[in-house]
C-alpha cells in the first residue's frame, strides 16, 4: 500500500512538473517563409521552393530565448533545433516545424522571454549557429530579437511567434531571410585592408 501511494504521489508531482513547464510555437507559417538572399551570386528566393539554390532539408533551424530585455544573441541561449521541411508541397515549402506547443525545459510557464530564430544552411556542417558563422561558408542568418513573449503552458496554447505585429501583439515575427557568409560588405573590407597593407612602405 506504502508503494502504490509513493507511485501515486511521484506520478501527480512528475505531471505538475511537465504542466509547469513553459511552451513557445516553434514553428513558422507558409505566410512568413524561410527565404534567402545570397549577395554573392545575386541568388535569392524561398527556402524549399522549386529550382531554388536551397531545397527542402537544407536549413538547420534554432529557437533562441534570453531576458525580456535581450539585444543581443550572445545574451540568448539556444534551446532548440530542427531542420526545414523535407517537402515540396507548396504548403510546407519554406517552413518549419520544431513544435507547437514546444516545451523549454527548465522554464515555468508565465514566465516572460525574449525570443528569435536562426537559420544556417546544412552544407556549413555546423550544429550551432555561432559555428555556422565562423564556418565562413553557405548561408545564415536571423530573426529580429522579439521581446516580451509570455510562455504558455498548463494546457493553454502557446501565442503564436509568426504573423504581423500588432498593438496586443507586438512580438510576432514578419520576415526571416537568410544572407550569405561572409557579407560582401565584409569582404571588401578584408580585402581593402589587404591591399593597404601590401601598399605600406616596407621597413628595411
Amino acid at each position: 500500500m506504502k508503494t502504490l501511494r509513493a507511485l501515486i504521489a511521484f506520478l501527480i508531482a512528475a505531471s505538475g512538473n511537465a504542466l509547469a513547464q513553459g511552451t513557445i510555437d516553434f514553428h513558422n507559417p507558409n505566410t512568413v517563409p524561410l527565404k534567402f538572399a545570397d549577395l554573392r551570386d545575386g541568388t535569392s528566393g524561398i527556402v524549399g521552393a522549386p529550382g531554388s539554390v536551397y531545397g527542402p532539408a537544407s536549413m538547420r533551424v534554432g529557437l533562441f530565448i534570453g531576458p525580456p530585455g535581450a539585444t543581443s544573441f550572445s545574451q540568448m541561449t539556444m534551446v532548440g533545433l530542427t531542420t526545414n521541411s523535407s517537402s515540396t508541397l507548396p504548403l510546407f515549402v519554406g517552413t518549419f516545424n520544431g513544435g507547437n506547443p514546444y516545451t523549454i525545459a527548465g522554464h515555468p510557464h508565465s514566465e516572460v522571454v525574449s525570443f528569435a530564430f536562426a537559420a544556417w544552411s546544412i552544407s556549413t556542417g555546423a550544429l550551432t549557429y555561432q559555428q555556422a558563422l565562423n564556418s565562413a561558408v553557405g548561408i545564415a542568418g536571423n530573426t529580429t530579437i522579439s521581446q516580451f513573449y509570455t510562455l504558455s503552458g498548463g494546457g493553454t496554447p502557446p501565442a503564436l511567434t509568426f504573423g504581423t505585429p500588432s498593438a496586443a501583439a507586438p512580438w510576432l515575427i514578419n520576415d526571416f531571410t537568410i544572407v550569405a557568409i561572409p557579407e560582401p560588405a565584409t569582404l571588401v573590407l578584408g580585402l581593402a585592408g589587404a591591399i593597404g597593407l601590401w601598399l605600406l612602405p616596407r621597413r628595411r
